[in-house]
């Protein structure tokens, strides 16, 4: 392989890491708890002892510690003192994940009612492979239905310890990072 294109190599793959790192680092929450519509609404974390009830209204940097596994009691309306529609309405929203790198949708509804509120419970359990208290995660609730339009982001954070996952996921980027940045250096005289 050519020294010219190794030392290329190695910079472009320096440069994309520290970029990541800095995305990461500067990845902060949007300023706005709710980010458009009328909607109220909660979830209630029953096994917490204390700090159970996340609300449309609570503050995006305020972050909520959510279990690795719950079944979670919510209500929610699409403006305080709507009247149900006349016929059925579409309706379709979801919950959404960021992470530092990327997002998933973790739920989505959809269908059609007369109905303008919710209330029931819902089941999950986070994969093993999941490191708990691992860093802040924005979500993202959103529903719309007819003329309402509703988006709601919150911060939440896996509870609990970290785990070794963590700690070989950043050993890992630490000997990845430094692998990059020897390769890139320059070597003794040929």
């Amino acid at each position: 392989m050519k020294k010219p294109f190794r030392r290329n190599t190695a910079i472009s793959l320096s440069a994309l890491m520290l970029g990541m790192m800095l995305a990461m680092l500067l990845a902060a929450p949007a300023g706005a708890e709710r980010v458009r519509g009328d909607c109220t609404g909660f979830a209630e974390f029953p096994s917490k002892t204390s700090d159970k009830t996340l609300v449309a209204e609570r503050s995006v940097s305020d972050v909520f510690l959510v279990p690795k596994e719950e079944t979670v009691v919510y209500a929610g309306t699409l403006k305080e003192g709507a009247e149900p529609f006349d016929s059925p309405v579409a309706f379709e929203g979801g919950v959404r994940v960021q992470g530092p790198v990327s997002s998933w949708q973790v739920v989505s509804w959809g269908g059609e009612s007369v109905e303008v509120s919710a209330d029931g419970s819902y089941g999950y359990s986070v994969p093993s492979w999941v490191p708990a208290g691992s860093g802040e995660l924005t979500l993202t609730a959103w529903h719309q239905q007819g003329e309402f339009d509703c988006e709601v982001v919150v911060t939440v954070q896996l509870d609990g310890d970290p785990g070794p996952a963590a700690l070989v996921a950043a050993a890992g980027t630490v000997v990845f990072g430094a692998g990059v940045l020897a390769a890139g250096s320059k070597k003794g005289v040929t």
